[in-house]
């Protein structure tokens, strides 16, 4: 009995122990600030060697911070990140790092200008280092067990003899386009894209692709196009089948061009650069399993032939593209002096933007006020379809019945059937009542003109109260007889 309440009593004083030092654990942890330094790493370095930029929390959480600064002549590795925990005297202090690797890419003297991170919410300025990269230095691998084993353990060895292999990447880049000759204002697609297959066993990561696209697009981008851009926000894999092979189809940017003139279009040959690992022939637990390398990757050139519109009296003014018109009419029948809404909407697949307006045909018995123009466009799945909608106000000024296909119109080119096409409604409106065309001329504002003639002082003057122009007349009748007797004397 005495046993059991000496084993429960030293179970309690254990629980109450642990507890204890759990609380002054956590009082001392809490105690203690959180602090953020970045340091960086050996400045004189080797060719074969690394720089290092490393950021450190002390007795805190590494939740979230900035990108590390860029440095001329290097080349950003992966982030490697580390954590420890230590207790002294009763305090516990954690700390967290990451520290960012740079491969230089020469030899040379490299400037780290001053830069600042913001880590956890706060910011932490350094001001930057010179950077001095020498020829490759030679590699010591220190083994621990030479001694113990007599010249050299197996790890050791390992670790010097460490080689890496070159996997090919099973992977392609391209810029490529859906027809390889288009008419005048007809759309074309491209898209910049990179290919991996799915049996590919290299390991590839995108470089600085921002920068890389916007050097691209300079060079495949044509000028003498009107451009519909797909606007791709994020790079998503898709599966795609090309000659029987399965890929992943990267697709960098995308868009819809249409010519405006008839010049060619070419499309130069473009480089994309990846990052590709090359993986170590021996895997080991303790050493690096891979190595990072570059690899580029090159497009073909291509030209599309841009042909002119079929020769045609509607040539200069034919819109190009697969549209069909949709017609709709607030009233069919009305009285003169009322008006009537006519919604001429064209819709279908082309450049939606440039579709002109419908010709429209002058007389005296509606009158057309000028339409209002509205447009939607949608990009989506490689095409861009939409419509552009006329809204005309109409007022009829004599009655009759109207067919308003005669009087809107608007010609159209389809590159798919190669053929001219004319859209014009095939509503026909009823107009009763009174003819305006008259009434329409009273309504011309000359009340001023009559009221000035009304209101006109038509008395008769007397010249002689009048003296400025009973002078100036006879100056002139001076004038007058003068030249007349000069030129009597020339002539005899």
């Amino acid at each position: 009995m005495k046993r059991n309440k000496l084993v429960a009593y030293s179970k309690l004083s254990i629980s109450s122990f642990t507890i204890l030092l759990f609380s002054l654990l956590l009082v001392s942890f809490q105690g203690m600030s959180q602090t953020v330094s970045v340091v960086l790493g050996k400045t004189d370095i080797g060719q074969n060697e690394n720089f290092e930029i490393t950021l450190t929390v002390k007795n805190g959480r590494l939740t979230k911070y900035s990108s590390f600064p860029d440095i001329p002549g290097f080349r950003k590795g992966r982030p490697s990140s580390s954590s420890q925990t230590s207790i002294v005297n009763g305090q516990v202090s954690t700390q967290q790092s990451i520290t960012q690797l740079y491969q230089p890419t020469k030899q040379g003297t490299f400037k780290l200008n001053a830069f600042t991170m913001t880590v956890n919410g706060k910011s932490v300025s350094n001001p930057g280092t010179t950077i001095k990269v020498g020829v490759p230095v030679q590699r010591q691998v220190y083994d621990p067990f030479a001694d113990f084993w007599g010249g050299g353990s197996s790890f050791g060895k390992q670790q010097q003899e460490q080689d890496f292999i070159d996997v090919k990447a099973d992977a392609f880049y391209s810029v490529s386009t859906d027809k390889s000759s288009v008419y005048r204002g007809e759309g074309f697609r491209m898209d910049v894209s990179f290919y991996v297959s799915v049996t590919n066993r290299a390991e590839l990561e995108f470089y600085k692709i921002d920068e890389q696209v916007t050097k691209i697009l300079k060079q495949v981008k044509p000028r003498n196009c009107w451009e519909e851009n797909f606007n791709i926000e994020s790079i998503h894999p898709e599966y795609v089948t090309i000659n029987g092979k399965s890929y992943r189809q990267y697709k960098i940017y995308e868009a819809m061009f249409y010519p405006l003139n008839s010049e060619d279009i070419v499309i130069p040959p473009t480089e994309l650069e990846m990052i590709k690992y090359q993986v170590a022939q021996r895997q080991s637990f303790f050493g690096r399993n891979r190595k990072e390398d570059h690899q580029i990757f090159k497009s073909r050139g291509k030209t599309i032939k841009v042909k002119p519109l079929p020769d045609n009296p509607l040539k200069s003014v034919a819109s190009v593209g697969n549209y069909r018109l949709r017609e709709e009419i607030s009233t069919a029948k009305l009285k003169t002096g009322e008006s009537v809404t006519l919604e001429f909407r064209v819709e279908g697949e082309g450049n939606i933007s440039s579709i002109r307006e419908p010709s429209l045909k002058e007389t005296e018995d509606l009158l057309f006020y000028p339409p209002s123009v509205s447009q939607n466009i949608n990009r989506a799945n490689g095409r861009v379809v939409g419509a552009k909608t006329y809204q005309y106000y109409i007022e009829p000024q004599e009655p009759g019945e109207y067919n308003l296909g005669e009087y809107i119109e608007l010609p159209i080119f389809n590159p798919r059937t190669k053929k001219y096409e004319m859209l014009h409604p095939e509503v026909t409106i009823v107009v009763e009542g009174k003819s305006l065309r008259d009434a329409q001329i009273s309504k011309t504002d000359l009340g001023s003109f009559y009221d000035a003639m009304r209101n006109a002082d038509n008395s008769i003057v007397s010249m002689d109260n009048t003296n400025w122009i009973q002078i100036i007349l006879n100056i002139f009748v001076v004038i007058s007889i003068g030249l007349t007797i000069f030129f009597l004397v020339k002539k005899f």
